[in-house]
């Protein structure tokens, strides 16, 4: 097949292989066939909050896209606000964790 869509509103959320899976993620990337990056859209409700993880272990690098709503990113306990529109990467060692704002907060995660 030279292309595959998938619609997130198709794919279940769930705790994925991710170190700081949650059950707000949507393994996007396993519903696409991808095998060298994991993406994951995460549709955190108001106040809730991803797992706090870091990549020391794995080497793994982590973007963020966040496409609706708003928050912070909490790295190494520093808050950082978010808002849509908004690019985020964080380096391996920093520990980082996404938590909602009141209107909640839909990003896209990219892991390679």
């Amino acid at each position: 097949m030279s292309y595959r869509i998938v619609h997130s509103d198709n794919v279940e959320a769930g705790r994925g292989p991710h170190p700081a899976g949650s059950p707000f993620d949507k393994r996007i990337s396993e519903r696409l066939g991808l095998g060298a990056f994991e993406m994951y859209k995460v549709q955190l409700p108001a106040g809730a909050a991803t797992e706090p993880h870091d990549h020391v272990s794995d080497g793994v690098e982590d973007a963020y896209a966040i496409v609706r709503g708003s928050g912070w990113l909490v790295v190494d306990g520093s808050e950082v606000p978010l808002q849509e529109g908004h690019f985020v990467a964080v380096s391996q060692e920093s520990v980082r964790f996404v938590r909602a704002g009141a209107d909640g907060c839909d990003l896209i995660a990219v892991c390679a």
